[in-house]
């Protein structure tokens, strides 16, 4: 009895000392909460194309609030611009999910440099913190004979778009990607006639125009098909 007592406290101690080394994948835990990129690039007016697909301006994604927002670091990004040479980003080199991805086009005149190994590191919080102002494409002012004050009826669009990271376009420009809950209630757009496209590779495009009422809130959903 004494012996049985003894092998089942032996057994009782190693398992309790395997639990204590066990370790968690952080990749999985980071990539759960989302990813958040933030786009330094020089000349920041290159195109961005996430996983194929044009998505917007580098200057678009510069600062912290407007940072491109994904679900996980299983994405490729691709800069392009006339006269340079693309580069090419797999996020999955990155281990932070606050990613400050700075990157300088070369030109194609200039002599090919040798590939980096690794990706660089992320910059230091306090710059992701700074205001960014786009230096290729500045925003162009108001127009003199419609000033900032005035007024216009909006239509609250509540969303509902799946998969997740399915990426949106309204009128042919980006407008960014299905969350992971699949619904957002922050589009407001004046009432009128809008061309809706969804696309996510190995699904099936959609693409619908649709009519948004003179009226307080309007739903849409949007429901890829394999």
């Amino acid at each position: 009895m004494k012996n049985t007592s003894l092998w089942i406290g032996v057994l009782v101690f190693i398992g309790a000392c395997a639990a204590c080394t066990l370790n968690v994948p952080w990749d999985i835990m980071d990539d759960y909460d989302g990813v958040r990129v933030v786009m330094r690039v020089v000349p920041d007016d290159a195109d961005v194309l996430l996983n194929g697909r044009f998505i917007g301006a580098a200057y678009e994604f510069a600062s912290p609030g407007s940072a491109l927002r994904l679900a996980s670091r299983l994405n490729e990004l691709v800069l392009k611009k006339k006269g340079f040479r693309e580069k090419v980003i797999d996020l999955r080199a990155y281990s932070s999910r606050n990613i400050t991805l700075k990157a300088e086009l070369e030109s194609e005149d200039a002599p090919a440099a040798a590939a980096s190994p690794a990706a660089p590191p992320p910059v230091p919080a306090a710059e992701d913190d700074q205001a960014y102002e786009a230096k290729s494409e500045p925003l162009p002012p108001l127009p003199a004979d419609k000033p900032a004050t005035s007024e216009r009826y909006l239509t609250q669009v509540t969303l509902t778009v799946a998969p997740e990271e399915t990426a949106v376009y309204i009128d042919g420009k980006f407008w960014g990607l299905a969350p992971a809950a699949g619904q957002t209630a922050d589009l407001r757009l004046p009432p009128g006639k809008y061309s809706f496209s969804a696309f996510k590779p190995g699904f099936t495009a959609y693409s619908r125009e649709v009519v948004i009422p003179r009226q307080e809130k309007f739903a849409l959903n949007i429901i890829l098909q394999r």
